[in-house]
């Protein structure tokens, strides 16, 4: 009955918020794909070049660029303090994403260590406790679950801690580097910082709400696996 009740909670959970910060995918996706803002971005440099500029720009010789055209993904990692740049040549975001990425490099190096340490520690306990309720090594699931929910806590404030620092710092990064370039004149350069301002204010919450949903989803289906067996 208490596992009914917890994905019941959960599923509600997940829709009332959604429907609360009115988080629509498509639309994030439509400003992501502006083409007057996109044709404007088209004169800029590679996105290595840009991310190499940057990371100059913030005093950042050290980290190591790379390309990945086979991924969407542009990401750093820093457990090897490299940014690995994805396929995003068509939309001007580009640009900020270069900036984020870099802003996450001169990031606390403890908090990005602990970062990566805890979400690997956190993901091996969940698969644990799935392989516990399969196996019947326990039928405690309250506690189990109750001790996970605590860990989700520490590695949602972690994660978002991190991305939102890099996220509220990137649409002026990205802005001071186009006005270092000069490459576009003052007008673009404010017609694509608004595009910037515009997809940040549907992007940052997306980005807490899909976060917080996972963790949800964890829950709801350690919850359907405790029903099972």
């Amino acid at each position: 009955m208490e596992n009914i009740i917890i994905i019941t909670i959960c599923t509600v959970a997940i829709i009332t918020i959604k429907i609360i910060l009115s988080i629509n995918i498509n639309e994030i996706k439509k400003i992501g794909m502006d083409k007057s803002l996109n044709k404007i971005a088209e004169k800029y440099p590679s996105n290595e070049e840009i991310c190499k500029r940057i990371l100059r720009k913030l005093n950042n010789k050290k980290v190591k660029v790379e390309k990945n055209e086979e991924s969407n993904n542009t990401m750093y990692i820093a457990m090897i303090d490299k940014i690995v740049i994805g396929n995003t040549k068509g939309s001007y975001t580009r640009i900020q994403t270069m900036a984020h990425e870099c802003l996450h490099t001169i990031q606390s190096r403890r908090t990005l260590m602990f970062n990566v340490i805890y979400s690997n520690i956190y993901m091996i306990f969940y698969l644990a406790i799935i392989i516990m309720i399969i196996s019947k090594i326990t039928q405690n699931y309250m506690v189990i679950i109750n001790i996970f929910l605590i860990m989700s806590l520490i590695y949602y404030m972690i994660r978002i801690y991190l991305e939102d620092e890099a996220m509220y710092k990137a649409k002026e990064l990205a802005k001071e580097y186009m006005e270092e370039v000069a490459i576009s004149d003052k007008e673009e350069i404010k017609t694509i910082t608004d595009g910037f301002e515009k997809l940040n204010k549907v992007g940052i919450k997306a980005v807490h709400y899909s976060t917080f949903t996972a963790i949800l989803l964890k829950v709801i289906i350690f919850s359907i696996v405790a029903l099972i067996f």
